[in-house]
């Protein structure tokens, strides 16, 4: 049994104040109303006393009575102090106005803002710097006052023994703002072991500098950098702090400008002892205008490495308003600093995020300091600090933890403008945090609670032998394997006895995928995927418990290992004698960078393999089948073919291949029927996706050589066409390794074509078949439109296109063409009034005819009438089809028809039968012609040897052969007159042929002369 590594565990996703600050049981002191007590806290030490500084920069004093509103500095003590209340110190100040405090200097304290600053040196029993920026210099005031500002040093006992700073004043210097007139110093400071700091952003018309007092030989540092100073209204000196950025063991002066070139900037100047001069070494600047960036300082080594780091506020950094920006500066050595990263907390509306920083030391006992930043605005104006943590990579850029003003207490206002830590108030070992509340002139003191690290061991096989089952679950023998956890803790005074939850969990890694475990517990007769318990621990003791996991029967996974997972909870804390005033905190567990609260360790199970890394070599054939299609068809028939095929073969020829798997990514239209093998071979497939299936092949593991061969089935009824091509994407893979060179047939690509196969067909008639026309014909058989001479013939005519199928038809065209023009040159005949699709599936368009109504006109007289009457020929038929006919077309766009669907066109439209009546025609037959088209482009194609795509509507106008009224008396006057003529003429004809004369006279002399002769013959012959 292989011991597991043992890991520190560390905390995830521990909620925004909920580490180790305690917002819970908060300290508060209540300072005077309408004082801004708490707009500068410190927490300060002397001997085994505990005090919370606070300033009150709007307080009167009941030192200085007659004094207005100087402002105080209260000290509140943390223990023996169940009242919380705060008593103000008392520096031994004047009284009265204009006391004298030096050669050409009297003081005015009215509204000097004692407190507006405070600042500890960094050492036992250190000493208190606070200030007073507002105080004046009134020796002058009938030119000019002078607001040099104030500063007191405090002794660590907080006694009136402390000494007086007004580092702006200098003897017979009286003009306000140049030089140091109006200097303001002590808006900020700072304190390390042997300097003073203290920012002046008033000097040199607002251009500001930094006062730097030297305790050792007790003067003060000059900045002489002109490029700097010469730059009015930077305000440099409005923030200040101090560290190692150079060097180990020198101490350089920061010093910010936020209004410097309207973006801000940070100096860091180097203090040079010999000249007495601060010599400047980095400068960094804002990123936007006027974000205020300098006006927060905050210098902490983050990475423990013992230089300094630098961390700079820009509360008015606005993407929207003011939600605020820090910006962290990693030291690189000799005062070189690189930006790291920025830090903005929750990007809150007007939070004014980084207004104030402070180092709160090693608040969780990790090695590493850590800082809080405020943004007092934050929640309408509630306010909020944020905890961030230090490491060896310089800051954390998740918080830790958020502190919200409005939880803590409803009535803080302004919660987080000022901040102090890095002092133990309670004596539990850790560092507290004091953030102060003006607008509620509150302070509230928030204490650590002890941090614990807790070990976990668990112990597992090196691997499983899923071939012999050691154990049996019921009368069935099972593989198992022997899983132990152990428990211990450690951490910096943490008192009494922890309780810890546990929950260990098997195959951890399938349950965080949604996939069942392939191990289970067995506990009382119950399988379990899990078990928990609580346990009772006692500092450094280690407490283990001991169980046996099964596996489960056909595990295809056995390529990935088994990992196992104890996740813990911290229990009920029993911590023995309590301090009734400041009762004793229950621990936390460590958080860092947001991981999870657990331990894991893993086995696997054992392989057989000849090659070192246990490769297999997977290689893929398949072919595609239609259902009742011909093989030779190069497409799929939407709606005809139901179901289609994959015939698969995957082949072995590496090692023994676990897990081995065939996947197809397929349309998500097609659905999955079933799988299909010639023999139980060991596969199974399940669809995890509605278009993603996969095959397990062979178990546990696919053999050496071996080869399957299987058929998938999949429903393609459903299929919608709108894809041109049906695509299957087919991979095998397995568990094994597998080099890169055998990777090639491991995928495999199938696809068919996918066509619509449809028979159309259209069908139609025409109302009326045919109509008489004529002069004589009646004219209420014909209509007439508005303003209009003409007669029309109306028609009525109703195409219906029909899908057979078997597929949907996505779109198909019929155009309609009727004869228009009795002659090439002739008037068009028809006007088109209306188009309609049923059910509105289409668009209609034709040419309109311009000109409606034309009579033709001609230069008649009576003969050329009678003369046509009579000359009517028969039959004119006018087709389309034949060359020189002009015609009349029409277009429509049919929407999708589905299987044994039909779309019905109608028109209506108006024959002109004047056009009509110039024609010598006594019928007149009109063969229109309707066809449906598909497009290819919609990948149609038509059934062969289907029913036609094309049809033809006859219909005939047909003449009444009837003449005129006014005609008919001239027929039969000219025809009387034609019969006289016709006969006189005859009868001359026959009277020059002679018909008419009298032959009787010569044809009986000629009867008679004949006779004779007959008697004169018969003579001779008798004679003879």
């Amino acid at each position: 049994m292989g011991r597991a590594l043992l890991l520190t565990l560390v905390a995830a996703g521990v909620p925004a104040g909920a580490y180790n600050l305690d917002p819970q049981r908060p300290v508060r002191f209540q300072g005077p109303a309408g004082s801004f007590f708490g707009y500068a806290v410190l927490e300060h030490f002397h001997d085994n006393t505990r005090w919370v500084l606070v300033g009150a920069p709007k307080a009167d004093s009941k030192y200085s009575t007659s004094v207005k509103s100087p402002g105080a500095v209260f000290k509140c003590r943390v223990h023996t102090n169940p009242d919380r209340r705060c008593t103000e110190l008392d520096m031994a100040r004047g009284k009265n106005r204009g006391m004298p405090c030096g050669k050409t200097c009297r003081e005015d304290r009215d509204d000097e803002w004692m407190g507006v600053s405070l600042a500890r040196q960094p050492k036992a029993n250190g000493r208190v710097l606070a200030c007073a920026h507002r105080w004046k210099n009134i020796y002058y005031e009938t030119d000019h006052i002078l607001p040099h500002g104030f500063c007191y040093i405090i002794p660590s006992n907080l006694q009136a023994q402390g000494r007086t700073l007004i580092p702006c004043y200098e003897e017979y210097k009286k003009k306000y703002g140049e030089e140091h007139g109006s200097c303001q110093a002590g808006i900020a400071g700072f304190f390390t072991e042997e300097l003073v700091v203290m920012g002046a952003p008033g000097s040199f018309y607002w251009a500001g500098t930094i006062k730097v007092l030297n305790l050792t030989d007790n003067t003060y540092l000059k900045l002489n950098d002109e490029a700097i100073m010469s730059r009015r209204y930077t305000y440099l000196g409005y923030a200040v702090t101090a560290g190692r950025f150079s060097h180990l063991s020198t101490t350089d002066v920061v010093g910010g400008a936020p209004q410097d070139e309207g973006i801000g900037k940070v100096y860091i100047f180097r203090v040079d002892r010999r000249s007495g001069t601060l010599m400047k070494i980095f400068q960094a600047s804002g990123k936007k205008m006027g974000s205020y960036f300098g006006s927060s300082l905050c210098a902490v080594d983050l990475n423990g490495d013992g230089l300094s780091d630098l961390l700079v506020g820009a509360p008015m950094f606005s993407e929207i308003r003011d939600e605020g920006q820090v910006t962290v500066y990693i030291n690189k050595g000799n005062g070189a600093l690189e930006e790291q990263l920025t830090l903005n907390g929750d990007g809150a509306y007007n939070a004014h995020f980084g207004e104030s920083i402070a180092s709160l030391d090693d608040l969780d006992d990790d090695g590493f300091p850590d800082v809080a930043i405020g943004a007092p605005k934050e929640d309408d104006f509630a306010g909020a600090v944020y905890i961030y943590h230090g490491d060896a990579g310089g800051i954390v850029p998740q918080y830790s933890m958020k502190l919200s003003g409005r939880k803590i207490n409803p009535v803080l206002r302004m919660f987080g403008q000022s901040i102090s830590g890095g002092i133990d108030m309670d004596g539990n070992g850790y560092p507290d945090v004091t953030i102060g509340a003006f607008m509620s002139d509150s302070v509230v003191l928030l204490r650590a609670r002890p941090v614990i690290t807790v070990d976990v061991s668990i112990f597992l096989p090196g691997s499983i032998n899923i071939t012999a089952p050691q154990c049996h679950d019921g009368q069935q023998p099972v593989n198992c394997l022997n899983v132990t956890a152990c428990f211990r803790f450690h951490g910096r005074h943490v008192p009494g006895e922890i309780g810890l939850n546990y929950v260990l969990t098997a195959d951890v890694s399938k349950k965080e995928k949604g996939q069942l475990p392939r191990v289970y517990f067995v506990l009382l007769g119950e399988t379990a995927g899990q078990v928990s318990e609580k346990l009772q621990l006692t500092h450094m003791e280690e407490m283990c418990r001991h169980y046996v996991a099964h596996v489960k029967r056909r595990v295809q996974d056995v390529i990935s290992p088994i990992v196992f997972e104890a996740a813990y909870s911290l229990g009920a804390h029993v911590t023995g004698e309590e301090e009734r005033e400041l009762p004793a905190l229950t621990p936390v567990l460590r958080w860092k960078k947001g991981q999870k609260i657990a331990q894991k360790n893993q086995t696997v199970f054992e392989r057989n393999c000849r090659s070192e890394d246990c490769a297999a070599d997977l290689q893929l054939q398949g072919k595609l089948l239609l259902s009742s299609i011909d093989e030779k068809t190069p497409y799929l028939a939407l709606g005809a073919v139901k179901n289609i095929s994959l015939n698969i073969s995957i082949s072995n020829l590496g090692d023994d291949a676990y897990d081995a798997n065939v996947s197809f990514n397929v349309s998500r239209e097609l659905f999955f029927i079933n799988m299909w093998q010639k023999e139980e071979m060991g596969i199974s497939c399940e669809l995890l996706e509605s278009d993603f299936l996969k095959c397990s092949v062979g178990f546990p593991f696919m053999r050496s050589k071996s080869k399957y061969e299987f058929s998938v089935i999949f429903d393609t009824s459903h299929l919608s066409g709108e894809e041109e091509v049906l695509s299957f994407i087919i991979t095998a893979q397995s568990g094994n390794v597998e080099r890169s060179e055998a990777l090639h047939d491991n995928t495999l690509t199938l696809t068919v074509p996918l066509m619509h196969e449809v028979d159309t067909s259209i069908t139609g008639i025409i109302s009326p078949t045919s109509f008489v026309y004529g002069e004589s014909v009646d004219a209420s058989n014909f209509i007439q439109l508005d303003d209009l001479e003409c007669h029309f013939q109306p028609l009525n005519v109703t195409l219906q296109v029909y899908n057979t199928g078997p597929s949907t038809l996505p779109g198909s065209s019929v155009s309609i063409s009727f004869p228009n023009r009795l002659s090439s040159g002739g008037a068009e005949m028809f006007l088109v009034q209306e188009m309609m699709v049923g059910q509105e599936k289409g668009n209609c368009s034709f040419q309109k005819n311009p000109t409606p109504c034309i009579i033709p006109q001609e230069q008649e007289n009576i003969f050329h009438t009678i003369f046509a009457f009579f000359t009517k020929s028969g039959r004119k038929v006018l087709d389309c089809e034949k060359p020189g006919i002009s015609c009349l077309t029409m277009h429509c766009n049919l929407s999708a028809l589905t299987k044994e669907e039909s779309r019905t066109l109608d028109i209506y439209m108006l024959l002109n039968t004047e056009i009509l009546k110039k024609d010598s025609s006594s019928v007149i037959q009109f063969m229109a012609r309707a066809k449906v088209k598909v497009d290819p482009a919609l990948r149609v194609v038509e059934v062969a040897n289907g029913n036609p795509e094309e049809m033809t509507v006859v219909f005939e106008a047909l003449h009444n052969l009837e003449p005129r009224g006014y005609v008919v008396g001239w027929i039969i006057a000219i025809s009387l007159l034609v019969g006289i003529l016709i006969f006189l003429l005859l009868a001359v004809l026959l009277w020059k042929m002679g018909f008419f004369r009298r032959r009787y006279k010569e044809i009986i002399e000629a009867e008679k002369n004949r006779k004779e002769n007959e008697d004169s013959w018969d003579w001779v012959q008798k004679n003879q």
